[in-house]
């Protein structure tokens, strides 16, 4: 079963199960208006799943990143969406922005304990943030990043546990994303190994 239908099979089992910190009941009360279908929900990192199975016009989404690339999420939420408050959920901070004009909302964490990496999970309504994260395409920091000393003879196949939820999850639909020159550039940004680069 993969990440994405978990969280549906998850949100589905009990009134009291959590969304980054937030019942389906407590979700419903924020995101009170139709969700506009918009956008590709499958692409590149941006992997959105609609939790509208569940009562909640919203999107779910998880995302990787590089740690240097969190300012530029930053920008992207604040560029459209206010603050209006934070609570604490698996001792972290958990933010609700809405917008101006109030009918759209995001709820997001942002924790640094994964894969030497930024992870931000969010629930919105806004097709337009969804739009402009993949625009940003931001990188999923490498194998070699994520796993420090990890073999890269032993990267690829069926792989199981952290490595494997972080190739399915995260770096393969990224990784096969991009074109070559990007992955050049991709290499170049993270410092490949002839090793790594050939385990592709």
């Amino acid at each position: 079963m993969n990440f994405f239908s978990r969280i549906k099979t998850f949100v589905r089992q009990d009134p009291k199960e959590q969304v980054v910190g937030y019942s389906i009941t407590e979700l419903k009360t924020v995101f009170t208006e139709p969700l506009l279908h918009t956008i590709h929900t499958q692409s590149g990192q941006l992997r959105a799943v609609s939790l509208e199975d569940v009562g909640v016009p919203a999107y779910y989404v998880s995302l990787l990143i590089d740690g240097g690339d969190i300012h530029a999420f930053w920008a992207i939420v604040e560029s459209s969406f206010t603050f209006v408050n934070e609570k604490e959920f698996n001792d972290l901070p958990v933010k609700l922005y809405e917008s101006a004009q109030k009918s759209e909302h995001l709820i997001f964490s942002v924790s640094t304990r994964e894969f030497n990496s930024v992870t931000i999970r969010l629930v919105t309504n806004s097709t337009d943030l969804l739009k402009a994260i993949h625009g940003e395409k931001f990188a999923v920091p490498p194998p070699w990043v994520a796993f420090e000393g990890y073999n890269p003879s032993w990267w690829g196949g069926n792989m199981q546990g952290a490595p494997g939820y972080y190739n399915d999850n995260f770096f393969f639909p990224f990784f096969t994303s991009l074109n070559e020159a990007e992955k050049r550039d991709y290499y170049a940004r993270y410092n490949a190994t002839d090793e790594w680069v050939s385990s592709f």
